[in-house]
């Protein structure tokens, strides 16, 4: 049996990611998992302002330069956490990040396959919906595209015990404020045919452990498949102190989540998941970091 620490959607929150990392460590974890959306604001106001004022070739090069100089301090910053703790750990790709081979090396799971305990492990990054500051990013070939046929060749091709998937299968704990359902059909598609162990997914927050969607999902659905088997999804909601972002000129928040919540998961050999704790980072007023505090607990049969 191993002992999983799972986070998801740091956006930028180098704070939180050092209360996580502080505590898995406490704890003996094994492994150490971020499924990513590690970047939030990817590039200074002042060089979108430069890029506004005259965006011919050049312009757009000293741009992505620029871009790519700021976001690597933030994702090397977290990378030099993740080390630190002495923790193995895997990291997948957001719609906000960019390919994360080139700073993470062989952590970076991202449309890769590796073996966890006994069991055939796939993740995958990338969403198909971003806010407009990222899907300027997006035209410039800047952050991870996702693609909902590849993902699942890629499952039907690999046939994996466990999904670490950014984007959650639709349905299963992928509930909007409104209640919509916005995940991806090809991971969904994969569950009813293959009947994985678990599924483990961020990228929609209000679906986690805080979740405030109408569903009342918050972070867990089991599957039942005929013969007994069983699908565990799960989202470990978003670490980081999420601020929503108005337009890509100034990158000045609308909405800001007080809170950052996170996930520990024991699973057997074979990718089996027996228990879950959700935690949060919240503190009692302020929004700032606070002791980490177990939400619930499950056990699962």
């Amino acid at each position: 049996m191993e002992t999983w620490f799972v986070c998801s959607d740091i956006h930028d929150d180098t704070e939180a990611l050092k209360a996580f990392a502080d505590y898995a460590q406490a704890q003996q974890a094994n492994r150490l998992i971020l499924l990513g959306d590690l970047s939030l604001r990817p590039y200074k106001p002042s060089d979108f302002e430069k890029l506004v004022q005259d965006p011919n070739r050049q312009a757009i090069a000293e741009f992505i330069q620029a871009k790519r100089t700021h976001n690597d301090a933030v994702l090397l910053e977290m990378k030099r956490t993740l080390d630190g703790s002495g923790i193995q750990y895997h990291v997948i790709p957001g719609n906000y990040d960019p390919a994360l081979e080139r700073l993470f090396g062989e952590h970076d799971l991202h449309s890769k396959t590796t073996i966890l305990g006994e069991a055939k492990t796939l993740g995958y990054g990338g969403a198909d919906a971003s806010p407009a500051h990222i899907e300027l990013l997006a035209q410039m070939n800047e952050v991870v595209s996702f693609d909902h046929r590849e993902l699942l060749y890629r499952l039907l091709t690999e046939r994996p015990t466990i999904g670490l998937i950014h984007n959650p299968p639709k349905d299963y704990c992928d509930d909007l404020f409104d209640g919509k359902h916005v995940g991806t059909p090809a991971t969904k598609a994969y569950i009813f045919e293959h009947q994985p162990k678990l599924i483990i997914s961020g990228h929609i927050h209000e679906a986690g452990p805080n979740g405030n969607n109408p569903n009342g999902v918050r972070g867990i659905q089991t599957i039942r498949h005929n013969g007994g088997k069983t699908t565990t999804v799960l989202n470990p909601g978003n670490l980081g102190r999420f601020e929503l972002i108005l337009n890509p000129e100034t990158l000045e928040p609308f909405r800001a989540f007080d809170y950052g919540t996170f996930i520990q998961v024991k699973v057997e050999a074979d990718g089996t998941p027996k228990q879950v704790v959700q935690y949060t980072l919240q503190p009692l007023s302020t929004r700032g970091i606070g002791q980490v505090r177990t939400l619930e607990e499950y056990k699962i049969s």
